[in-house]
């Protein structure tokens, strides 16, 4: 059945115009989401592979693996993909990067990189996807494994951000920090993980755990981008009453925080200390105590482990759990 079924069926069936399906299969974002709805429900329906594109990739002997990712120039999401980079560098395979910034384009690529056959296997890095993605995964035999979110039925790669914030208030308070901040980034896109959210919801416990208190005029939330998290510092480090030292939910915040107390002539550690997450390459550079998440890691294990499911496709999926490391440096 699929291997009859035409562009035009799929055009018929959904009620629409040949051109429309076309831009569909092309370049998602550009149809209207009622509209691409309609395209993916007779697709389904009629098991549809485009036959043209498969038969492109069966003559140019081309093998593509798919990473699909928010913030991608990122250093932590970076990091990611030279891991994944790393694993595939011997295996002859071609990385294709689909960078996501709006939540339609996320939806988008998840109806129409399972149907048009243009990858062998794809790498969800810290975006959520719905049951009804992983059937239409299932559907057109898609392998894919994801990084920071999980579900039962695809292999996964993961950390414990909460745990990871109450990492960090044991980490200080023992240290003998009693005053206690925390800086993230708001208004998280629906798009992504809410990481942010979680590991504050970890630092806070963790305060309590320890019979501390984090007043809330101590947590600070900015817009995403460095200029907005030095802002966000100065704010909280000029007051009298400011805290003794700061977590801060990424590296990049933290180093935003240490460029805010330079500014403020602020000394690091003796006046503020300061804890980031993620151990991203800068922060061994900017000598920063942080919390480490192996982000190379995580994406050459995300490959390998995707390679072993296009492999073997009745392979059981696996959750792997990483671990988190306290690096203590000069910030603390």
């Amino acid at each position: 059945m699929a291997e009859k079924t035409t562009i035009y069926d799929v055009a018929e069936h959904a009620g629409i115009s040949i051109a429309t399906v076309s831009r569909f299969l092309n370049s998602p974002d550009k149809v209207a989401s009622k509209t691409r709805k309609k395209i993916e429900e007779a697709m389904s329906k009629l098991s549809f592979v485009p036959l043209a594109e498969a038969v492109a990739r069966a003559r140019s002997g081309i093998r593509r693996i798919g990473v699909l990712t928010p913030f991608f120039t990122a250093p932590s999401f970076v990091q990611r993909l030279r891991g994944i980079h790393e694993a595939l560098a011997d295996t002859h395979y071609d990385l294709i990067t689909y960078a996501v910034d709006t939540y339609e384009q996320l939806k988008s690529y998840l109806s129409v990189l399972p149907v048009t056959g243009r990858i062998d296997g794809l790498i969800i890095m810290s975006l959520p996807f719905t049951e009804n993605d992983v059937e239409r995964f299932r559907q057109y035999h898609l392998p894919v494994v994801s990084l920071e979110f999980g579900r039962p039925a695809y292999s996964s790669i993961e950390i414990d951000n909460i745990l990871g914030g109450r990492m960090a208030a044991q980490y200080l308070i023992q240290k003998g920090y009693a005053k206690l901040a925390f800086i993230g980034e708001g208004g998280q896109p629906a798009y992504s993980l809410h990481a942010t959210e979680q590991r504050l919801e970890g630092f806070k416990s963790g305060i309590i755990q320890q019979g501390a208190q984090l007043l809330e005029d101590h947590i600070l939330f900015h817009e995403y981008g460095m200029k907005y998290a030095v802002e966000c510092a100065k704010k909280l480090l000029k007051p009298s009453e400011r805290p003794r030292a700061v977590f801060c939910a990424s590296d990049s915040q933290a180093i935003g925080v240490l460029k805010a107390a330079k500014m403020l002539k602020l000394r690091v550690p003796e006046d503020v200390a300061v804890l980031g997450f993620d151990d991203i390459d800068t922060a061994d550079y900017m000598d920063l105590s942080t919390i480490r998440q192996s982000l190379d890691h995580s994406g050459h294990l995300a490959a390998i482990k995707l390679l072993e499911h296009m492999s073997n496709p009745l392979a059981p999926s696996a959750k792997v759990h990483l671990s988190l490391q306290i690096v203590e440096r000069h910030t603390t």
